[in-house]
């Protein structure tokens, strides 16, 4: 599978409130929704959602006097009731690819806070068909930095694969650093296991962190790029790292969509 194209105009943009630094901080902004088409999607798959990094809160208005939800769990009911009855892409199942990163204090006063993101995966199954993702570096299931006991269609990955509609689908939670703190490997073990799961030739790989771009400016990791680069191309699903850019190709022919505070729709061309 491979991205053709992603359209220059934005399906939709999203209003949340971001988080600020200290009481009263926070502001209001936008998640961009973008349209990609692919080159062929397994059969009975009519598009694939991925998105990142949605660290924010539903608007005051959306709440209605009830606590603020993270964006991640009114987000799936947007998509499924207000944007996909209008791109016409069909009656096939839709999956969605969660590369981490989706927590936000409810207090809205400070940037980075690690929490429970069960509630966001929980919502994307309740309206998509299948989902598989991988835990950011902000992300705790119930009050833990352990995987989660979902089931099918919910996968959860971390240093394994899973394959539906015979796609296989590799991933790899968290970041390099320090193992002590949620969500890290040190990076010669991040490293390693990338270049296992790599051996199996996955059709995509989600990975919160990923590889660096560096004649675009692209952040992230060389050593990332370089275990990509001497592998056979794949397609990859990261986060992390905001882009000005979503898409890029590395060296090999490897695909890398960038879906930090952004999300694509990614669907065949009518």
């Amino acid at each position: 599978m491979r991205i053709t194209s992603i359209q220059p105009e934005l399906i939709r943009e999203i209003s949340f409130l971001n988080a600020g630094r200290g009481p009263g901080g926070f502001y209001r902004d936008s998640l961009p929704v973008h349209r990609g088409f692919v080159d062929a999607l397994p059969e009975g798959i009519s598009a694939i959602i991925a998105t990142a990094d949605l660290q924010g809160r539903e608007t005051f208005e959306s709440a209605g006097g009830k606590p603020i939800r993270l964006l991640g769990e009114v987000l799936p009911a947007i998509l499924a009731n207000e944007i996909f009855p209008n791109l016409g892409v069909g009656n096939g199942r839709i999956g969605v690819l969660l590369a981490g990163d989706f927590y936000t204090v409810p207090a809205l006063d400070k940037r980075g806070g690690t929490g429970d993101v069960t509630p966001v995966w929980r919502a994307f199954a309740d309206q998509f068909d299948w989902i598989v993702g991988v835990a950011g570096n902000h992300d705790l299931f119930g009050d833990a930095a352990t995987g989660p006991r979902f089931t099918a269609p919910v996968h959860f990955l971390d240093n394994d694969t899973v394959t539906i509609d015979e796609l296989p689908i590799a991933g790899l939670s968290g970041i390099p650093g320090n193992p002590r703190r949620p969500w890290r490997r040190t990076e010669d073990d991040f490293v390693e296991a990338l270049e296992l799961l790599l051996c199996d030739s996955p059709a995509i790989v989600v990975m919160h962190d990923g590889p660096d771009v560096p004649n675009f400016g692209f952040r992230g990791s060389p050593r990332i790029r370089q275990v990509f680069e001497k592998s056979e191309p794949t397609f990859v699903v990261r986060g992390h790292a905001h882009w000005k850019e979503p898409l890029t190709e590395l060296s090999n022919g490897t695909q890398v969509l960038n879906v930090d505070a952004r999300l694509v729709v990614l669907a065949n061309r009518a």
